[in-house]
């Protein structure tokens, strides 16, 4: 995934930035092809070494390395950067989401997802607004099967996860989550970072995700 795409930027929004002069257009020289390519190495190494340097000021204050940053850089952003399309405060952006993505990927809620809502795929969730929403950025966590902190409780019984046996409220976690011998309650409420919303059926049918509830 590009830059671009991880910050939402449009093509259309780029700007150049004049942070590699040796972008300008040379007159092309005749030379010993050995000599060329030995110079085109140099080239290269040092392109990298500014580029890192880059990426130490976009890293500043944030618990990443410029070698990390760079990594999951594509080949277009790095094509971006030497021709001046990529400024640093849109690294450190870069940067930036790529910290808060790792930390959410280990079930942790960034410090500005401070308000309820419901997302009609992962159940409650904590973002950066209230409402209801068709996916959200923990929809990560639940495609690679990783927690999801919540904001509140939830029932067993609207969890995707929770399988019946042969009596009309008793069922059992098919993620392992700790239960009685018997099995788990429909109406228990329980806080649970493994839990998915069992599509409930409306009047125009069609799928009700679980609510976040007060």
């Amino acid at each position: 995934m590009s830059w671009r795409e991880t910050l939402g930027v449009a093509p259309s929004t780029e700007t150049h930035y004049a942070h590699n002069s040796q972008n300008t257009q040379k007159p092309t020289e005749l030379g010993n092809c050995a000599d060329i390519t030995d110079s085109a190495y140099r080239d290269s190494e040092q392109e990298s070494s500014k580029l890192l340097e880059t990426l130490a000021d976009a890293c500043l204050g944030l618990d990443i390395t410029p070698v990390e940053v760079k990594e999951a850089l594509a080949p277009e952003d790095i094509d971006d950067w030497h021709n001046d399309a990529i400024s640093v405060d849109t690294l450190a952006a870069f940067a930036r989401s790529l910290v808060q993505r790792r930390e959410m990927n280990q079930g942790k809620r960034p410090n500005h997802y401070t308000e309820r809502a419901t997302c009609k795929h992962c159940g409650p969730v904590w973002l950066w607004f209230s409402g209801e929403v068709l996916g959200c950025p923990w929809c990560w966590n639940r495609a690679a099967v990783r927690p999801i902190p919540r904001p509140c409780s939830v029932h067993c019984g609207e969890c995707l996860h929770f399988e019946r046996i042969g009596h009309p409220h008793l069922g059992h976690c098919t993620k392992g989550e700790p239960e009685a011998i018997a099995g788990l309650w429909d109406t228990d409420r329980r806080y649970c970072e493994r839990f998915l919303p069992n599509p409930q059926q409306t009047n125009n049918n069609q799928p009700r995700p679980a609510k976040a509830e007060t």
